[in-house]
């Protein structure tokens, strides 16, 4: 594939579901079921943040991504969700950090720029408020941009 981008999402659900009287929390297999549910042939995103700042993987990059039909993102765009919803409440500083971590690795190994780091939101021709109102998108930039290595 010929990564361009990285597409920042949320998963817009809480963090823990009820299965079977238990609490699981939400994770790349259970978005996996979620998209596969949905006819998808695999969980839309590459890369699934969770709470405690944890990657786990998704689709695999070599296989075109299911998570923005708009400018070609799923095909140049890698997807990365992070578990929660950002509309709601704020990122946890774990997960920011682990957000800032992958990108920064990617970005290295595709040979990226800042300006290749998208949010869903921002993506033109997307209608959408993801990846949630209260994303700390100033801090994520700066955060992003210290953590780069020159």
């Amino acid at each position: 594939m010929d990564w361009q981008k990285i597409v920042i999402h949320h998963t817009a659900s809480p963090t823990e579901v009820r299965r079977l009287g238990k609490s699981i929390p939400v994770n790349s297999a259970l978005i996996r079921e979620w998209h596969q549910s949905k006819g998808w042939s695999d969980i839309g995103y590459h890369f699934v943040i969770m709470p405690d700042g944890c990657c786990t993987e998704g689709r695999p990059l070599n296989r075109p991504g299911a998570h923005c039909k708009v400018g070609q993102r799923n095909s140049i765009g890698i997807g990365i969700c992070l578990v929660g919803n950002f509309s709601e409440t704020e990122v946890p500083e774990a997960q920011l950090n682990g957000l800032v971590n992958k990108v920064v690795q990617l970005m290295a190994d595709f040979h990226l720029k800042l300006g290749d780091i998208e949010l869903h939101r921002d993506v033109s021709g997307a209608v959408t408020e993801c990846p949630g109102r209260y994303f700390p998108t100033d801090v994520f930039r700066k955060v992003l941009k210290e953590s780069m290595v020159c």
